[in-house]
């Protein structure tokens, strides 16, 4: 509740402990801040807490779901299941701090693990480990959770995991295909498929979705040791010699073959294309699902969405602690914040599209108000502004608690 008010620091306890009204309408008194950090000590990365926090989200998110209109919910349990992985440094400017260590970007940092339900926007799982800990070797145990939360959480569709490069390894494949689940991960690109590019028949290669010079094709090449079936879709971009760089350090170039950025360079050839791969056991027979498939995982933004939500909303651009239980419990609040958000706007939409932590904050939690007392009656009046959208979500939160109890 602290973050989601939109305090970004252990002090917010305090600040709230300081606003009598407000405090009053808590379900629970607020902590001082040192009495937080101690609780918050006794938690960390532990299995059995973890999994009770990550058990008690994929129910609320279970329940809210529940609520939603019939179309829309049988589209969330029941239509496919889209999990996406990924993970977010936290910077700090301390080495005193537990479980920090300098990354590959020369930051010392944090690095949060999580696995994110595109279609329900909500975290499922999430560890907060050094900025060097790798997701290829977290992912396993993470498939294995995000599984059981979704299952939990009353969805029946097939799941499908997506990640990109960093998380590319054949053990993550096969834990998802031991789920029952689909895969669609990043390749990093390497000679072996460099070499098969180059046998791709130029007819074979299909126009991308909403997206100008690029194009789509399978390659004949699957990564040895893989789960049987998988396959490779690569994507090519057209660009002209004069948006290429010969800077070592850009990001565009070093997804051209090194043969045709020279030509290019060197004024031989005026265009390249820039290459990116996915592998994925999608049963991929038509053109129209190689190109929906990589439009599709372009689009994962969902996940990237949480990272920048959570840093600019709900105060987890940072670690506020030299303890790594407590700053564990931080990051765990940061997530709830953002599954609080994506709750109440399951329950009463605020727009067309999802609202980011500070938009609802804004809207439906930090709103001046009256507090009267009448008859023994105690009352809220919003202003003329907030009062219809308040009483809105109101209502539907009601409802919800009538349904849960019938």
């Amino acid at each position: 509740m602290v973050q989601l008010t939109g305090e970004d620091h252990l002090v917010g306890f305090d600040r709230l402990r300081a606003d009598a009204v407000g405090e009053g309408l808590l379900p629970a008194p607020v902590p001082a801040a040192t009495t937080a950090a101690t609780l918050a000590a006794r938690f960390g990365q532990r299995q059995r807490q973890r999994e009770g926090i990550e058990t008690a989200c994929a129910q609320l998110t279970g329940r809210a779901v529940g609520v939603l209109p019939v179309a829309e919910r049988a589209r969330v349990l029941c239509g496919r299941v889209t999990i996406d992985l990924d993970a977010k440094d936290i910077e700090v400017f301390s080495t005193r701090k537990e479980q920090v260590v300098r990354s590959y970007k020369g930051e010392v940092a944090g690095r949060v693990h999580a696995a994110h339900w595109a279609q329900a926007g909500a975290v499922l799982v999430a560890d907060l480990l050094d900025g060097c800990s790798d997701g290829r070797t977290q992912a396993p145990d993470q498939v294995d959770r995000a599984v059981d939360a979704v299952r939990a959480a009353g969805a029946t569709g097939r799941i499908l995991f997506q990640g990109d490069s960093g998380y590319y390894a054949g053990k993550v494949a096969e834990k998802i295909v031991a789920r029952g689940g689909l895969f669609r991960l990043g390749v990093p690109r390497g000679a072996a498929l460099w070499r098969a590019v180059a046998a791709v028949h130029e007819d074979d290669w299909i126009d991308a979705v909403d997206y100008p010079d690029a194009q789509v094709a399978l390659l004949d090449y699957a990564p040895a040791d893989w789960p049987d079936g998988t396959r490779v879709v690569a994507r090519r971009v057209r660009y002209d010699a004069g948006q290429l760089s010969a800077d070592p350090r850009s990001r565009r170039s070093r997804t051209v073959g090194k043969d045709q950025l020279a030509l290019v360079l060197d004024g031989i050839e005026d265009t390249a294309y820039a290459y990116s791969f996915i592998a994925t056991n999608e049963p991929l027979d038509l053109d129209e699902e190689v190109a929906a498939a990589e439009w599709e995982f372009r689009r994962r933004t969902k996940v990237e969405e949480l990272f920048r939500d959570t840093a600019h909303g709900a105060g987890l651009s940072h670690l506020p602690s030299g303890s790594h239980a407590v700053n564990s419990m931080w990051m765990w609040g940061a997530l709830l914040a953002y599954s609080l958000s994506a709750w109440l706007q399951m329950l009463a939409p605020i727009g067309a599209a999802r609202r980011r932590i500070a938009t609802v904050r804004r809207l439906l939690i930090r709103r001046a108000a009256r507090w009267t007392a009448t008859a023994r009656r105690h009352q809220l009046h919003f202003t003329q502004a907030a009062d219809g959208l308040i009483a809105q979500a109101l209502a539907r939160i009601r409802a919800h608690r009538r349904l849960l109890s019938a």
